[in-house]
């Protein structure tokens, strides 16, 4: 998530470029500058089934809230209805497992904001449905369109808004077919700058080519990344840089959980402003905020054990814990204890939906548990010589 407020990872924004190596590109000698490892396996492996493959699953995932909005469009039935609610949920899955990796595209096409802005423009929102005038250029701003645009749309107190006895208007109807066709390019927009302009399917291509001055071709970054290629004079000069990289986008998810998404509510809560502090609860409307956030943390876990769904037991043989073992068994055991914890502490311990429970033990045991696995991960840094 990206707050209209606050920047995130701001040293990653100006990391990657515009301009990109193709895959006939020479390889770069790599020059190691302290963390004494060959780090190519595990570049590659972290890229083609950590990255690529979740912003697959979110485009793919995209496609089928689109489709789905298209028929409730059509037939608005509550059986519709729920089908889009359950194809937002399972969109959302991979966008928040992606949140340790938002340096790149994420950042530099700013799609970071775009999918994931909160608070929502609420009055901007209702202004625009009033209007009757609901295009693409009318909702460009982030706070009016993305995942939470939808879902202020489709949910009501954590359900699919009751058609029964509040049927959406054709105007949030149209809303919703505009804000969803908007999210779908965002999700393919992103899966392709990562992707390059190999493999990519006619259906879409098709939306790809809609996109001003957007050529898959020129990103690529999947290949630069993997590559530690430099780009645009900034200096990608070695592997560890990379590695960085991967450090600073799991430790700064971990202290976003924390101190973000749920630390900043809780603090609201205490200071007993109440409503401002369900506001600040990213996904109230669904209540769907204990399941991002659990997710965040599955992004970390995929990262540092070097795939989907990894974890100690099965972690990829190049894989950044793979490394950290082999400098430092000890402070390798001391993160894959934190990774669980922090999930546990959360998908576990806290009570849902947070919206109603921002208080209280479990919830500052989530924000220890999670500050905790901050400061682990960035201790990787000191296995430099």
């Amino acid at each position: 998530m990206k707050k209209l407020n606050i920047y995130f990872l701001a040293l990653f924004a100006i990391l990657f470029s515009f301009s990109s190596c193709g895959e006939d590109s020479p390889i770069q000698d790599f020059t190691d500058d302290g963390y004494g490892y060959d780090f190519t396996k595990v570049l590659e492996v972290y890229t083609d089934n950590v990255i690529v493959p979740t912003y697959v699953d979110m485009k793919d995932k995209a496609w089928t809230l689109y489709d789905a909005v298209q028929t409730f469009s059509t037939s608005k039935t509550q059986e519709d209805l729920n089908a889009v609610c359950a194809a937002w949920r399972a969109t959302r899955i991979p966008w928040e497992q992606s949140e340790a990796c938002l340096y790149g595209p994420a950042e530099t096409l700013d799609l970071d904001p775009s999918l994931d802005s909160w608070p929502l423009k609420k009055g901007d929102i209702d202004k625009i449905i009033a209007s009757g005038s609901i295009t693409m250029d009318k909702i460009m701003d982030p706070g009016v369109h993305g995942f939470h645009t939808i879902e202020y749309l489709i949910f009501s107190d954590g359900n699919p808004k009751v058609i029964s006895s509040s049927p959406l208007s054709d105007n949030e109807i149209q809303y919703l077919i505009v804000a969803t066709e908007y999210l779908r390019n965002d999700c393919i927009k992103l899966w392709a700058a990562w992707n390059g302009a190999t493999g990519i399917s006619a259906k879409d291509k098709a939306v790809i080519d809609t996109f001003d001055d957007f050529d898959p071709a020129e990103y690529n970054f999947a290949y630069n990344f993997k590559n530690a290629i430099t780009s645009s004079g900034v200096d990608l000069v070695t592997m560890d840089d990379a590695i960085d990289n991967i450090v600073e986008g799991c430790s700064g998810i971990a202290d976003e959980v924390a101190a973000q998404k749920i630390g900043a509510p809780r603090d609201l809560a205490l200071d007993g402003k109440t409503d401002q502090a369900v506001l600040e609860v990213e996904s109230w409307y669904s209540w769907n905020s204990i399941d991002d956030y659990a997710n965040n943390i599955i992004s970390i876990r995929n990262s540092y054990f070097g795939g989907l769904g990894k974890t100690a037991s099965n972690k990829s043989q190049y894989s950044v814990s793979t490394f950290v073992a082999s400098k430092n068994s000890a402070l390798d055991s001391e993160i894959t204890a934190a990774i669980e914890k922090a999930y546990k502490a959360i998908n576990e311990g806290m009570q849902r939906p947070f919206r109603n429970n921002l208080t209280g033990d479990k919830v500052d045991a989530a924000i220890d548990a999670c500050t905790d696995l901050q400061l682990s991960i960035e201790k990787i840094k000191t296995l430099r010589d």
